[in-house]
């Protein structure tokens, strides 16, 4: 099994037509036959103006399969493709393996939150599990934790539900007894952004 986490920057004011065009289009076409859509996102803060695009595949050959029959739909290139490359700035894909498995959140999340946090070099697998183990006591729900084996090497991938900005807020990442900080030694970089459920998202 694998993950695939799709980021894909869009152009300023490209955010409404992106979303209708995915949601229309791009997933009816895809279904569940060429790969299963597990979470998709607007970003809203950090990464403003970008989607987040979580999909499983049932491995890495099959996902290449995926992408060479989408090619030859029409409807993909002609309808789907033809109308968001001129949306697009930049894609970056991060292929993924599972180290805490999807649980989508336990009531309805009005906030997400993706978590990039890239890893001191060799330490990424006992970072990986820091992060699956720790509780935020926050409210919050881990909805799922990864660790990137293409595309950006090195990383740990935490997607988080909350229930409104508030509960985020509530508690800093910065304290002394934050999970950051217990994860200091491990940890390289972190990039977070906030983002918001589109319609067509699996998890709501």
């Amino acid at each position: 099994m694998v993950d695939e986490l799709r980021i894909y920057t869009l152009r300023a004011g490209g955010m409404a037509r992106y979303l209708e065009l995915a949601e229309k289009v791009a997933v009816p076409i895809r279904g569940d036959r060429h790969g299963t859509l597990l979470g998709f996102w607007a970003g809203e803060v950090g990464a403003a103006n970008s989607v987040f695009n979580l999909w499983r595949h049932e491995s890495v050959a099959s996902r290449q399969a995926v992408r060479a029959t989408l090619q030859d739909i029409p409807a993909w290139r002609e309808q789907y493709l033809a109308g968001v490359r001129p949306l697009m700035q930049r894609q970056i894909v991060r292929l993924m393996d599972v180290v805490l498995p999807l649980t989508p959140p336990p009531d309805v999340a009005n906030l997400y939150e993706c978590r990039i946090i890239r890893a001191v070099v060799g330490r990424t697998a006992e970072l990986a599990d820091a992060v699956a183990t720790t509780s935020a006591g926050d409210g919050s729900t881990t909805v799922g934790v990864w660790s990137t084996f293409a595309g950006p090497i090195n990383e740990v991938v935490q997607i988080v539900a909350y229930p409104d900005a508030r509960a985020r807020f509530a508690r800093s990442w910065h304290g002394g007894d934050s999970p950051l900080a217990r994860w200091s030694a491990l940890v390289e970089e972190v990039e977070t952004s906030l983002m918001l459920a589109a319609p067509h998202s699996p998890l709501r």
